[in-house]
């Protein structure tokens, strides 16, 4: 297993940087990659299934620190249908989580070694699979998919700032 925080100097030379047309300046961001245990193919092991739980920590704790607990339910959500995506269908080695503050709001990306095109969203309302994608839309103001520059995919999603009287009793 490997895992690799987001270092400082990146995390400055991001900071005042455009990501992805409208969505504002870097306040603060945080990255981390990680390697699935089990091969491509193969059942997830224990050690992968803890990934997604870890990672709604991480953003339950940032959104904390940036006032912007309302968003939890959203994040959590989409942050565990990309993950789960990556893990499942992702291709196999490294898989990449961003959580990104602009000043308009959180951007949630996970990477993966998957084409960027994901596979249709099965019509059949009695399969158990293929509803992560429709859940992440409706949870998030936006969200998309992004080719890495190497080979892969980001898949993103958007959640804006809350006005003050949104977030009032929501912490």
């Amino acid at each position: 297993m490997t895992l690799t925080a987001f270092s400082t100097a990146t995390a400055e030379a991001l900071r005042g940087e455009d990501i992805e047309s409208g969505r504002g300046k870097i306040w603060s961001a945080h990255e981390q990659w990680f390697t699935r245990v089990a091969e491509q193919g193969e059942p997830l092991l224990a050690e992968d299934l803890a990934w997604p739980e870890r990672f709604r920590r991480i953003s339950r704790a940032l959104l904390r620190f940036w006032g912007l607990a309302c968003l939890r339910d959203g994040v959590d959500t989409a942050l565990t249908e990309m993950l789960s995506n990556a893990l499942i269908h992702g291709g196999g080695g490294a898989i990449g989580v961003r959580t990104v503050r602009t000043d308009t709001g959180v951007w949630i990306a996970v990477a993966d070694n998957a084409p960027p095109v994901p596979p249709t969203p099965l019509l059949d309302p009695d399969a158990e699979h293929g509803r992560g994608l429709l859940l992440v839309a409706a949870v998030s103001d936006r969200w998309g998919i992004k080719d890495r520059s190497m080979h892969g995919k980001w898949t993103w999603a958007f959640f804006s700032v809350p006005s003050a009287a949104e977030t009032e009793g929501a912490e």
